[in-house]
């Protein structure tokens, strides 16, 4: 999905009395050319000559050309495919509640893990994403993660022109003893950043080692990676010549060995970041077998929301249905318990992302 130029339409898309692209083409018989419908009624109403050699007519008929209509169609169709593609390009991730005009938008889920061990940087690259690197909340102190989190972001363009891209986030636990509990982010996640610490060689070896292996153990066989070696800010600082020689050409080996780019960020800072997310989400929307898998499972979800929308929206009519006041009056002048159940429950609502 690269950024594509726009071509400018053939000459003969052009109507030579406009100088329009045509809509409805019309070939007049005698001369031979094509021009826009409307455009050539006018034209003959004031002229008995043609329009491109200013001859005289003998024969004023004219047939529609579908052939050249159905060209210039497909030509439109290729164009605005590429304007919308080059505009989704521009997108950036945000945070918070999508739109609500795009609300009745199909909606696309992307899962992405965090994975690396502990102090590598995972929980405030989590952070920058979902609140900016300008954000306090980038720069607490943080205890160790000890089960996934998730955070929930989307894209603020739309994909192909009409699907909502969110994104789930999962921040894995770095250490070992919570590794069962990892197991589901493994398999269902659709690309997974790869994170170590640049200041510290034995978290590059310890990703590749254990954590890569797991995803290729564990997930699809499909899913995109992309190894990011984090805390470049230190690691430009506090690091010899001799340190980061090796330590880049240990990544490099690690990253070109399993066909996967390379990024040196600072999550502290911000370097790297949108565009490193960017390039693996753009890795997985070209991906089309993770892609196939990403629509039917939001097929699937939407189908079921939809279900329950119904069903909350039956219950709610429901439970509305009041006696009138002429009824005679029932035993109890009070609901029964199984009424206030009902009502209480029919105003509950649903988080379509929970």
């Amino acid at each position: 999905m690269t950024n594509q130029q726009i071509s400018s339409p053939p000459r003969d898309f052009l109507c030579p009395i406009t100088r329009e692209i045509m809509q409805n083409p019309v070939l007049l018989i005698e001369d031979g050319h094509s021009y826009e419908l409307y455009a050539l009624q006018r034209w003959l109403r004031d002229h008995n000559s043609s329009p491109m050699t200013n001859k005289p007519l003998r024969d004023r008929r004219f047939v529609h050309n579908f052939n050249l209509k159905n060209a210039i169609e497909e030509h439109c169709a290729q164009q605005e495919t590429l304007t919308f593609a080059n505009r989704f390009l521009s997108f950036n991730i945000r945070s918070g509640r999508i739109p609500s005009e795009w609300n009745d938008k199909p909606t696309l889920k992307i899962r992405l893990s965090l994975l690396g061990g502990s102090n590598v940087g995972k929980t405030t690259l989590a952070r920058c994403l979902q609140y900016g690197v300008q954000s306090s909340f980038v720069h607490l102190n943080t205890s160790a993660t000890v089960g996934p989190d998730l955070i929930f972001c989307y894209l603020d363009q739309l994909y192909e022109n009409k699907y909502v891209i969110i994104i789930q986030l999962a921040d894995i636990p770095g250490m070992e003893r919570y590794e069962s509990c990892c197991d589901n982010h493994f398999r269902n996640c659709h690309g997974a950043l790869l994170l170590s610490d640049s200041t510290d060689i034995d978290s590059l070896e310890r990703t590749e080692l254990y954590w890569y292996k797991q995803l290729q153990t564990k997930g699809k066989d499909d899913v995109e990676a992309i190894l990011v070696c984090n805390k470049i800010d230190l690691f430009e600082t506090n690091c010899d010549v001799h340190y980061r020689r090796i330590f880049y050409q240990r990544s490099e080996h690690f990253a070109s060995s399993h066909n996967m780019p390379i990024y040196h960020i600072s999550a502290l800072r911000g370097d790297n970041i949108q565009a490193m997310f960017k390039q693996l989400i753009l890795r997985i929307l070209q991906n089309e077998s993770l892609l196939q898998q990403i629509k039917e499972n939001s097929i699937g979800y939407d189908q079921i929301s939809n279900r329950k929308e119904s069903i909350r929206r039956t219950s709610s009519i429901q439970v509305s249905i009041q006696p009138s006041s002429s009824s005679p009056p029932s035993s109890s002048s009070s609901s029964s318990p199984r009424q206030n159940d009902n009502e209480g429950n029919s105003s509950g609502g649903c988080c379509k992302f929970a």
